[in-house]
Parts: structure tokens; C-alpha cells; sequence
């Protein structure tokens, strides 16, 4: 908060009297003067006011700052006005999300081996079903041999600045898993990609013949310019991946073709976007493509793998422990060492940062691949940036360190499971039923690590998670499956 001015005792005159003069005679500026002491008065105390006003503005705008840099990342929930109130609650089994919409709705397709394969939307703010869309009839599905061991039919994902819109991926497949634990099942008879109005389900776009997706599907990703999949074709040595991009009208945009491995392992092509870029990742290569297609740069994986989907950020890193991990962005790449070690919320206070673990210490690099610090027998498994401070949760507790040097500025053992935040603060489950113990939420301020409250959560919860930006409380059985979804907030 901005500065007052330093407080002075000051006195106010109420006197209507003109003064007099030497001889007795009222002055000219008599009235003036008598109540000059009153405007002076007024006239701090304006200050002092304006003063305050503006500093709060300076804070209302750092804060609204903080939080809309967290919003859509994973550990990040709505902003909460106070303790968390019950929305609505639902099963495990009852509904699946693919994404949230801008306009509040929750869109999925239902996954299921036989019948209709359908997308459907929920009210955000009370679970009630908005609307259903049958867009696969089922009545051509191949028949499986072995009940499947899960049903896949699809995602949706909502339409980058285009506004009311989702793209959905659809298919009438089944997944299975053989004895060996090898993926197995029937391929579908029936793929569609559409693009509905989550007003009311309506299709408005059809782009399936103009994507041709008849290939076994692996991935879809939808830009601001393309929306672009790709489809496994052929066997053996002949087999081979079109990665195939559609502008939103259904215009061709561009093709890749990408060669499979020679050898019979199972390989799939993923699709993730990075900026305004396109990733192809094969089992070979991650390629970066803009959105006419050109290819901006290759890098070998060498047995590595990628990680960071959705982040913004992708990082390759090695089949070993504690190699070199290459850190891609849209504008270039930096080398680090160690292993990743994934912010789940960074509201960009220190930008390019960059953490990971080696040999049990957390290493901090800027975005240069400049080693900042070290922090040895730290391991988080994720960490929050917020306010230019790391906040993690080590086991024991929640540790803030300063970003830049790694030092410590606070501990707090009231909880030791994974934060949630929404910029403002950070929330934590402080007691669980399977600890026979009441559970609770409590919220701290990330500065300092004080708590500013605590509330009872639903009986039940064992844990807290977020989706979407909506604050989640979790049941879970004795084997670890949710029995029930509480949203909250």
C-alpha cells in the first residue's frame, strides 16, 4: 500500500467572528484567517483520503494482476470472496468433462463401449444438464470379442477467442488391454470432429471429410488459426502418420506426413499447441510448426520424452536422471539439468524461471539457462510461483522460498498436502476422514505463510484439487476411488 503522509495534530476553528484590527475595525481578510485553520484542516485530511484511496488502487490492481495470471493453469481456482459453500455434488460415474467454456458450461463427451456416442453440458453454477447432443448413432459399431476394459469415445476442447464455440473429437471405438498389458480393442466404424455452439449443442461446423479422419486417431489440437488431428494409416513398414490442419470454415490449411517406426512397437503422434505454434511429437522428434504449416524447428529425441503439454512450455528430457533437459518455447531453447520440477500455477512475477531436481536439491535457472540457486533436500513433486516467491509443499509442510535467491522466507506445518490457490491465497486440506479426523480448508497469505482462515469442508473430503478453475473436494474409498464429487465455492 502506498505511503501516508505523517500524521499532524491539527486544530479546527469553528468562529464565525471577523477579527479586529489595531483600532477595533474588522479587516478585510478577518473571515479568511479565522477559518484558515479549518481549510487547512480539510485540506490534509483530503490528502490523507486520496492518499489512501490511490494506494488501495495500486493494490486492487497488483492483486487483480496476480490473479488473472493464474487463471485456466492447473492448481488454480476461481478468486473466493471467503470460506467455500457447497455449489452441487455428483458421482464419479455420472459425468465426464472435457473442458470448462468461457460462458460457464461444463463440456464432455460420455464415454461408453455400446449405444449413442453423445456430448453433453453442464451448468458450471449448479450441475444441471444444459443440453445433450447424440453425434454418433452406434448402430455400426464392430463387435469385440472381450468386454473392453474402459470405453474412450473422444474430447472436446473449447474454441481458442472464438466465442460460444467447443471442437469435439467422436468415435464409436472400444479400448481393452491384453493379458500382457498391451493396448488392444476394435477400432471405430464411425469418426466424426464438429464444432457445436455450447448454447444449445447445436453443430454449426462439420469438418470430418474435410479432415478425412478414416486412420486410427491419435491426436487433436485446436489453435486460434487450425484446428489440426492426426490419424495413423497402413502396417509394418509402410505404416505412417498424416498430421492434416483445416482453417475454421473448413478450408485445407496444410498436410505433414510423419513415418513411423520400422519395428512393430506401438507408437502414437501427439499434438499440443505452443503459443501460435503447432507440436508434433513422434516417437522420434518433437517438430515445431506455424499455422501455415512451415516447419520452424526439429529436435531429435534421442529416447527422451516430452512433457509440459498445456503449460505453454515444453520440456524434452532424457531417458536418465538428472541429464540435460531442453526447455522449449515458442522463441527458442535453453538447456538445464536435472529433472523438471512442474509449476502448476506461475503468475509470471519472475519471468523465464525454470526449476528442477538434482541429486536431491531443488536448482532454480532463469530463462537464459542461467543457474540462479540451489536448495538442497528440497524435492517437491510441484511447486507454486507466486509474487516472485517458490511455494512448495516438501512433505513435511509449506515452505516459501524468494524466487530470485532461493532463500527462505517462511514455513508453515498446517498443512502438508498440495496447494490450490487463486492468486490471493493459498488453501490446503489441513485434516482428512481417513485420519479420522474433521476436514478442514485453510487459507494463508502467500507472503507471509498467516493464516487467514479456516472452514469445515463437506464430511467426507480427502482431498482438494481444482478443474477448471473450480474448487473440487474429493471422496475416496478405501481403494482410492472417488465415490464423490463435491464442487465448491
Amino acid at each position: 500500500m502506498a505511503r501516508r503522509s505523517p500524521l499532524h495534530d491539527v486544530e479546527l476553528v469553528d468562529d464565525d467572528e471577523p477579527t479586529a484590527t489595531a483600532d477595533g475595525a474588522a479587516g478585510p481578510d478577518a473571515g479568511r484567517r479565522g477559518r484558515r485553520p479549518l481549510v487547512v484542516g480539510v485540506a490534509l485530511v483530503t490528502v490523507l483520503v486520496v492518499g489512501a484511496v490511490v494506494g488501495q488502487s495500486v493494490v486492487d490492481r497488483r492483486e487483480r494482476a496476480w490473479v488473472e495470471a493464474v487463471v485456466g493453469q492447473a492448481g488454480a481456482v476461481d478468486l473466493l470472496a471467503g470460506p467455500p459453500v457447497v455449489r452441487w455434488e455428483m458421482t464419479e460415474d455420472r459425468f465426464t468433462v472435457d473442458a470448462r467454456t468461457s460462458d460457464g458450461l461444463l463440456v464432455g463427451v460420455q464415454h461408453t463401449g455400446q449405444g449413442p456416442v453423445e456430448v453433453a453440458a453442464l451448468d458450471g453454477a449448479t450441475g444441471v444438464e444444459a443440453w445433450r447432443v447424440e453425434l454418433i448413432d452406434g448402430s455400426t459399431r464392430a463387435a469385440q470379442d472381450t468386454p473392453a476394459a474402459f470405453a474412450w469415445s473422444g474430447l472436446c476442447s473449447e474454441d481458442p477467442g472464438r466465442e460460444h464455440r467447443v471442437t469435439c473429437w467422436v468415435h464409436d471405438g472400444t479400448e481393452s488391454v491384453d493379458e500382457d498389458g498391451d493396448p488392444t480393442g476394435v477400432p471405430p466404424s464411425v469418426v466424426r470432429v464438429v464444432t457445436l455452439d455450447t448454447r444449445d449443442g447445436t453443430v454449426v461446423r462439420d469438418l470430418t471429410d474435410a479432415l478425412d479422419v478414416t486412420g486410427s486417431f491419435s491426436s487433436l489440437v485446436v489453435t486460434r488459426d487450425v484446428v489440426v488431428v492426426s490419424t495413423q494409416h497402413g502396417t509394418g513398414s509402410a505404416r505412417v502418420t498424416d498430421v492434416r490442419a483445416v482453417t475454421w470454415d473448413g478450408s485445407p490449411a496444410w498436410d505433414l506426413t510423419v513415418p513411423e517406426p520400422v519395428d512393430d512397437q506401438m507408437s502414437q503422434t501427439y499434438l499440443t499447441d505452443l503459443g501460435d505454434l503447432v507440436a508434433v511429437v513422434t516417437a522420434t522428434e518433437l517438430r515445431l510448426l506455424d499455422a501455415a504449416g512451415r516447419t520452424v524447428r526439429t529436435m531429435p529425441l534421442d529416447g527422451g520424452y516430452v512433457t509440459g503439454w498445456d503449460t505453454g512450455t515444453l520440456y524434452v528430457t532424457p531417458p536418465e536422471s538428472y541429464g540435460t533437459t531442453t526447455v522449449v518455447r515458442p522463441d527458442g531453447d535453453v538447456d538445464v539439468t536435472g529433472d523438471i520440477v512442474p509449476a502448476f500455477v506461475d503468475d509470471g512475477s519472475v519471468p523465464g524461471l525454470v526449476l528442477t531436481s538434482v541429486d536431491g536439491s531443488l536448482t532454480a535457472w532463469d530463462a537464459e539457462g542461467t543457474r540462479l540457486w540451489s536448495s538442497p533436500g528440497i524435492v517437491p513433486l510441484v511447486v507454486f510461483v507466486l509474487g516472485g516467491r517458490v511455494h512448495l509443499d516438501a512433505g513435511l509442510g509449506l515452505t516459501a522460498l524468494d524466487a530470485r535467491t532461493g532463500d527462505e522466507l517462511w514455513t508453515s506445518d498446517v498443512s502438508s498436502a498440495d496447494p490450490l490457490t487463486d492468486g490471493r491465497h493459498l488453501y490446503a486440506l489441513v485434516a482428512a476422514p481417513s485420519r479420522g479426523q474433521r476436514s478442514e480448508m485453510v487459507a494463508l497469505d502467500p507472503a507471509d505463510g498467516s493464516e487467514v482462515w479456516r472452514a469445515p469442508l463437506p464430511d467426507g473430503t480427502d482431498e482438494l484439487t481444482s478443474y477448471g478453475g473450480m474448487l473440487v473436494a474429493l471422496d475416496r474409498d478405501d481403494d482410492g476411488d472417488v465415490t464423490r464429487i463435491t464442487i465448491l465455492r
